[in-house]
């Protein structure tokens, strides 16, 4: 009886630990998604692209609802700050408020492959489409998750 009551607290405990070693559950918000250092694909303002070897030198890094641009930051909304997402929206908007805070309004699809945002310039309306025509201002960029070292 003992060692069958050893047996039954020994297969407790071990799945207990099993339990524990199970995958973390799957992030459940766009944030949770976008946690983590991304770099830029491609980027265009105002219908422009913009140059290769300013956008492989740009990255970002999301911690908690705060942005940061680690490195260059040349064609970024600012250098830092925070953002604010409304994910029951079509299209999904964001808002990136500058540490000076400056509001720029923007829309955004995220995906396993990376996440693309549009944002307006400061002061003007939310754009209503992911693109950049000649005379919107608008800021297009395509981010991807960068890869572990």
């Amino acid at each position: 009886m003992e060692a069958r009551l050893l047996m039954i607290t020994g297969l407790g405990v071990l799945l207990a630990a099993c339990s524990r070693q199970a995958p973390p559950s799957a992030p459940k918000t766009d944030l949770d998604r976008l946690q983590g250092t991304w770099n830029l694909t491609s980027a265009m303002q105002d219908g422009k692209a913009l140059s290769d070897d300013k956008v492989k030198q740009t990255t970002i890094v999301f911690k908690g609802d705060t942005f940061r641009f680690p490195g260059s930051a040349e064609y970024a909304t600012s250098k830092a700050g925070t953002i604010k997402l409304d994910e029951t929206k079509t299209p999904k908007e964001m808002d990136a408020i500058s540490t000076e805070k400056e509001v720029m309004l923007g829309i955004y699809a995220l995906d396993e492959g990376g996440y693309k945002v549009c944002f307006a310039p400061a002061g003007k309306p939310r754009p209503t489409a992911l693109g950049s025509a000649p005379g919107s201002g608008y800021i297009l960029q395509v981010w991807a998750r960068q890869k572990e070292h």
